[in-house]
């Protein structure tokens, strides 16, 4: 099996993924393909078609006005899952974004070469069975979100928790100094009442004694 994108009015190749790596045949027998789909007229609502070659048959379906998608297949490969895999395709990896690619990343190419092998050893089952493998991979996919949504929510929770400790902590010091620094004032403010009443009781007593003998 092999996916491509490409420019149909211009015959331009804008990505290819086969699972046979530096296939010169299949570039070759695309080449040709796409030399027949200028010839066609093609909708952009159409639906899916294919074109036969010396490779299999390359199923054809338009991304948007100026791209299409195409899928290679063995000639006895069932339709319905090639529109399947297509529209796993455009769903799951290009998020139905209708922007016209200009090329396909390293990582979207890594997960459609996952989905051409899952399709390809899938041959020969029904589509309703394929559909529900679909659906309880994408079950679980969301689940393995979910799990990392809590994850990192429960670690968002532990730093909030870490932070309001440190703030607590930092009060607390201030607190503390306030209070040190309180309790220092108030007993140099004693020190100093008892200073001045000493003062006063012996300014007392030397007048007593000036009196007293004189």
């Amino acid at each position: 099996m092999a996916y491509a994108l490409a420019k149909w009015q211009t015959a331009e190749t804008i990505g290819i993924i086969s699972l046979i790596p530096n296939d010169s045949q299949i570039s070759c027998d695309l080449q040709n393909t796409l030399a027949n789909l200028k010839n066609e007229s093609i909708s952009q609502f159409q639906k899916i078609k294919f074109i036969t070659t010396e490779g299999g048959k390359w199923y054809y379906l338009p991304f948007n006005k100026e791209v299409v998608q195409l899928v290679l297949t063995d000639n006895d490969y069932n339709q319905e899952n090639v529109e399947m895999l297509i529209n796993s395709i455009s769903t799951k990896i290009f998020d139905h974004n209708p922007t016209t690619p200009q090329s396909i990343n390293i990582q979207q190419k890594q997960n459609i070469y996952n989905l051409l092998i899952y399709f390809d050893s899938a041959h020969g089952k029904e589509p309703k069975q394929i559909q529900q493998i679909l659906q309880t991979l994408d079950n679980t996919k969301q689940t393995v979100q979910q799990n990392i949504e809590k994850i990192i929510n429960n670690k968002e929770q532990l730093i909030n928790i870490e932070v309001r400790s440190f703030e607590l902590d930092n009060s607390s010091q201030v607190f503390l100094s306030s209070a040190q620094e309180l309790h220092r004032k108030q007993r140099m403010k004693k020190l100093k009442n008892r200073l001045i009443i000493g003062s006063i009781i012996l300014f007392g007593l030397a007048i007593s004694f000036y009196v007293i003998w004189s």
